[in-house]
This record gives C-alpha cells, structure tokens and sequence, in this order.
C-alpha cells in the first residue's frame, strides 16, 4: 500500500516508443511529501523523462515502455492520471510551449485556467494579482506576453502554473533565461513555497542546495546519488562532471570541516563551520 505522506519510485524503467535506447533505469527513492526536491544531471541524463513520469505525461500522453511503480502519496501519476492531474502543474523548458498563445495581456495568460474551470470573477482578480506580485509581473499585467523578455516569459509560465495552487510543482529548468538577480529572487521565493510537492531540475547547484531537502542526481538514466544536498555534494563522483556549490569548493580549499570529511553546501552551513573553526 501507498505511504500517503511519501513520494514512492520502485524499480521505474523507461523506454520510448519507437526507441531502443532505455531512458531511465531501474531509478529506487523515496522522499516525504512537500519536499523540495533538486533533480540534477547532465545532459541525457533522463531529468525531464523523470519529470514527464512524475507529471503523468508518461504514460498517458506519451507512449513506450514503462516499467516499475511511482506513487506521490496514495496516488499514481500512471495510473491515476484524471486525479493527480488536477493537483500537479508542469513548467516546461521552453516558456512559449506553455503558454496558451490566445491571450492579450499578461493578465489574461495568468487567468485563461482560471477562466476555464469556471473560477469567479472577484477570486480570478485577486489570484492574478497576486502570483503577478510573486513573479514581480505586476508592472506588466497590460502588457502583451510577446512583448516580454525571456527571464519574464519564464516568470509569466510559473504564474500560470502557480494561480491555480498545485499540491505538486514539477519545474523542468525554470531559471535558464532569467538574470542573476531573477533567478536569485526565484529561489529565494520557491524556499518560502509551503504544503506543495516540488521536483526542480536546474543547473543552479548553488541555489538548489541554499533550498533543496533533497537532491537526486541522474547519470546516463541511473539514479547514482539520493539524499540531503549536504549529502550529495560531498558524495560525487568527478567522472559524472557534475558541477559543486562555491561553498564547498571554498570549504574544500580551506578545510573548513564539518566533521567526517564533510564539507559544507551552503551559506548557512559554513556560517556554522567557520564560526567553529574560529572557536576552537
């Protein structure tokens, strides 16, 4: 039986249909419910294949070879897509594949879901106003969506996900087009996201682990690393050619310890170990 406070993945395998090559290999892990979780990788390392599963596109909107279990709480996104459907959004790579190309204005973009369940008209105002203030749209809610930047067309996408309040959050590289400061201002938002299941893929490894409670790291398809950020980085194996937070390359340099030969992943982290440092 399901964990109904668990996210619950058991041998997934996966292939496309028309394909050869297995995308996803016997991937085992487990995490609590309204967790942020880090999926992180390079390229072809089956993120947005995993991200598709979680979602529920596999297998219902895209066919192949599935094999295995996954469940987020007492529900599967396989076999229970009509329910999960309702509670889960997706933010794609792409922002323009997102969006649905029919409205005016960046206010109407974030309503059109809204719109199409039937929502009031005083709850749609109140809602739009309010993730446009969250992704810092609210300057340009009268604004056509074709006149926004790429960093804002990604903003405009996460609003559009986020107005309806999914329980689940699956974010395929969410930041790729925004400044540094847009994709500070991002993280430090996502960190303060409460009572909703969230799956990041992103290359921000410094930002993943200032917020992430678990990372899961992907390897030609393979699940090689699971567990706290903390965990993780100081578990890598160079040949993966994954990139370590400059906290941990400082830390590293320095040896500046946490104990047990770890070193630490993030600001609040080394705070802590510098500060023991000097003490002792």
């Amino acid at each position: 039986m399901a964990n109904i406070q668990q996210i619950s993945i058991t041998h997934l395998s996966f292939t496309y249909q028309h394909d050869t090559n297995t995308v996803l290999h016997d991937i085992n892990v487990s995490a609590p419910l309204n967790s942020i979780i880090g999926i992180i990788g390079n390229h072809n390392a089956g993120k947005t294949t995993l991200c598709r599963v979680l979602a529920g596109i596999i297998p219902n909107m895209m066919g192949g070879d599935l094999l295995g279990d996954v469940h987020i709480g007492n529900l599967s996104p396989t076999k229970d897509w009509s329910v999960l459907n309702r509670q889960t959004d997706f933010v794609l790579q792409d922002p323009n594949s997102q969006l649905s190309g029919l409205a005016d204005t960046v206010a109407d973009e974030i309503a059109f879901d809204l719109l199409n369940h039937g929502v009031d008209e005083t709850t749609i105002q109140r809602r739009v106003a309010d993730v446009a203030a969250q992704m810092q749209l609210t300057a340009q809610l009268q604004q056509s969506p074709s006149s926004l930047s790429g960093g804002q067309l990604q903003r405009l996408a996460i609003a559009t996900a986020i107005v309806t309040k999914p329980g689940i959050l699956i974010l395929d590289d969410p930041t790729s087009e925004m400044d540094p400061q847009g994709r500070a201002d991002f993280f430090n938002w996502l960190a303060t996201i409460k009572d909703t299941t969230i799956f990041i893929v992103s290359n921000e490894i410094d930002d993943l682990c200032e917020i992430a409670d678990r990372l899961w790291v992907l390897v030609d398809g393979e699940l090689v690393r699971k567990g706290t950020s903390l965990e993780v980085i100081n578990q890598l194996n160079p040949e993966w050619q994954i990139g370590t937070p400059k906290v941990y390359q400082l830390a590293k340099l320095m040896y500046w310890s946490l104990g047990a030969d770890l070193f630490p992943v993030n600001i609040n982290q080394l705070r802590g170990c510098v500060h023991d440092q000097h003490s002792n």
